[in-house]
């Protein structure tokens, strides 16, 4: 199958971030041979220094703060008419947190010094977090925004109004001191390759009902990416019919805000993660023994009973579990965050 006209761009796109990234990590971990590249965009954005400035630049920064990103979300979705996207559009920010976070565990680079902050931080530098998500969030805005019934003007503008977002907010992280201009290179190119790929597989899910059309003239490839298809509208079917799927993916997103908001550590993550997964994963289960059962069987057995009852049971057991967990990682935070 010949790759599509429209996404040659892609593939050198993803090898030429793929190599900036991997020379920009392999420099911050040894020679640092681009650090007169840090000095000289700290000392060009620091020229500009004034009270005016630097509260245009506290604004930008809070671009991607998450009530600012759920607000533009909503509005969005609802102006564009894509209601179809609000779950891609939330799913899209927690990969991309979860992403920074465990590439910032990775290479555990030290922020700047904290004389140059002109806001509060903590945590490592390297990618830049705020980078990495207005590129991911902004990207799959213009992502949507080609989806639209749109002019192509408004298009084109509302287009280039997120990319000077994204640029902004990048500027803003080496303005406020708080991460060196390869922090936020580094996190750009991670959120290119990313949205790439995300944006493929939300393609593909999305296309799912024309491959089914052609389903019997596929070849190997064109199956696999069906098969992908198929496991991603099993998870949007789940959300949208199962009104449980939609509190158990509430919850992550409260999960990943909270997360955010107590800067937790790679180990806290990976924990909330996995927890998350597994009762995600078992309300699917449990969602798909019940569509079975209520398929084949018409009248009350006691077998179907107990085949639905189990399948619950095995769901609410590893909710509870991820609750005491997560009571015991989080609760110390709140309380050492209003000092009780």
């Amino acid at each position: 199958m010949k790759y599509k006209k429209g996404k040659l761009w892609k593939i050198p796109t993803l090898v030429v971030c793929a190599v900036l990234f991997g020379l920009l990590a392999a420099d911050i971990s040894g020679s640092y041979v681009t650090a007169p590249i840090d000095v000289a965009a700290y000392h060009i954005l620091r020229s500009f220094e004034s009270s005016a400035a630097t509260g245009f630049f506290k604004i930008m920064t809070n671009m991607v703060h998450p009530v600012v990103l759920l607000v533009i979300s909503l509005s969005m979705i609802h102006i564009l008419k894509q209601r179809k996207y609000f779950i891609a559009l939330l799913g899209n920010l927690i990969l991309t947190v979860l992403l920074n976070v465990a590439i910032k565990g990775s290479f555990m680079r030290i922020r700047p010094p904290q004389e140059m902050h002109l806001v509060m931080e903590s945590g490592y530098s390297f990618p830049s977090g705020h980078a990495m998500v207005a590129a991911s969030f902004y990207g799959f805005l213009a992502y949507m925004l080609k989806q639209a019934d749109l002019k192509k003007s408004q298009r084109y503008a509302f287009t280039v109004l997120n990319a000077l977002i994204v640029f902004l907010v990048g500027c803003s992280r080496i303005y406020l001191g708080v991460h060196y201009a390869t922090d936020v290179i580094g996190g750009f190119c991670v959120s290119v390759m990313y949205l790439i790929l995300y944006t493929e597989v939300i393609s593909h899910y999305f296309a799912a009902e024309a491959l089914d059309a052609a389903h019997h003239h596929l070849d190997v490839k064109q199956e696999l990416v069906l098969s992908f298809a198929y496991a991603f509208r099993g998870i949007f079917d789940g959300i949208k019919n199962e009104r449980n799927m939609m509190i158990h993916y509430s919850v992550v997103v409260l999960v990943v805000v909270f997360g955010v908001t107590l800067k937790l550590t790679v180990t806290e993550w990976g924990i909330c993660l996995i927890l998350c997964g597994m009762v995600i994963a078992l309300e699917q289960v449990n969602t798909a023994i019940e569509a079975v059962v209520d398929l084949v069987t018409e009248e009350h057995k006691e077998l179907a009973r107990l085949a639905k009852d189990t399948a619950a049971g095995a769901v609410l057991v590893a909710a509870i579990t991820a609750a005491i967990v997560g009571g015991l990682i989080f609760f110390p935070k709140l309380a050492q965050l209003f000092g009780l």
